[in-house]
């Protein structure tokens, strides 16, 4: 229901709206339906053309709107790769146990990716900051805020990417 309704959103007409669409994605993605993720990794293709489309821009959210969606490509092709792991990245010990299984090969392996995926959330971030300048766009306007907004999203996963890769290392290193 929600891609129906995205597909006749202004995303390719206005970067703003883009930004925030990338964002409720992101949102649905972590704290929506655990059903969401599945569901939504068929639009990779059209996040990903968003991406291309808008990459082009080098000012305003052009390239804003390609890091993110890049990160929201990373996201699609790590919960494909471990479809036990929901949205928003939080599970029992047990389940994370279970995605390694013991071998220190799917330990290193499972950093690895999740190291790939926080490489993206630090771009983006890099980006984000780097888009703020103290006459237009700071935190304490809205068009700063509106940019600042989907790192929030971004902090929440990466603690839990975070402590996630410091229980590998501990793994990798025993």
């Amino acid at each position: 229901m929600f891609w129906t309704i995205a597909s006749k959103m202004p995303v390719q007409a206005n970067p703003i709206v883009c930004w925030k669409f990338l964002q409720v994605v992101h949102k649905l993605m972590r704290d929506g339906h655990p059903n969401v993720v599945q569901d939504s990794v068929k639009y990779a293709n059209q996040i990903r053309d968003l991406g291309k489309l808008w990459g082009h821009l080098k000012e305003g959210y052009g390239k804003l709107i390609a890091s993110y969606c890049r990160l929201l490509i990373q996201k699609f092709k790590f919960h494909r790769k471990f479809p036990g792991i929901p949205g928003n990245l939080v599970m029992p010990d047990e389940q994370y146990y279970k995605i390694c299984g013991g071998d220190v090969n799917n330990y290193f392996e499972f950093s690895i990716d999740m190291l790939d995926y926080m490489d993206e959330i630090i771009s983006l971030q890099q980006n984000v900051f780097g888009s703020l300048d103290m006459s237009r766009a700071n935190s304490m306007t809205s068009a700063g805020q509106c940019r600042l907004a989907p790192l929030i999203l971004c902090i929440l996963d990466t603690c839990q990417l975070y402590d996630y890769l410091v229980r590998s290392l501990f793994h990798l290193h025993s």
